[in-house]
């Protein structure tokens, strides 16, 4: 599962809306449409801006860890 993915599983889980996101975050709605859309990852320099609006580690947001299902993550 790439971050981006992750990130809409984690609003999903947390029933919070695509704009609810976007404003706790500080993104335009369309930045995180275009995450959504074209499957890609937002900047590194966000990362920690997301972590916040989503109360998530960094660690698990990049490594899924405690998000992603049992059966995805695979050991190093």
């Amino acid at each position: 599962m790439i971050i981006s993915e992750r990130i809409f599983k984690i609003l999903k889980d947390k029933n919070m809306t695509q704009m609810e996101f976007a404003k706790r975050a500080g993104f335009s709605n369309s930045a995180i449409s275009d995450w959504k859309r074209k499957k890609t990852n937002p900047s590194a320099e966000k990362i920690m801006d997301i972590c916040y609006a989503l109360d998530v580690t960094p660690e698990q947001l990049l490594t899924g860890v405690g998000i992603d299902d049992v059966s995805e993550i695979t050991p190093k």
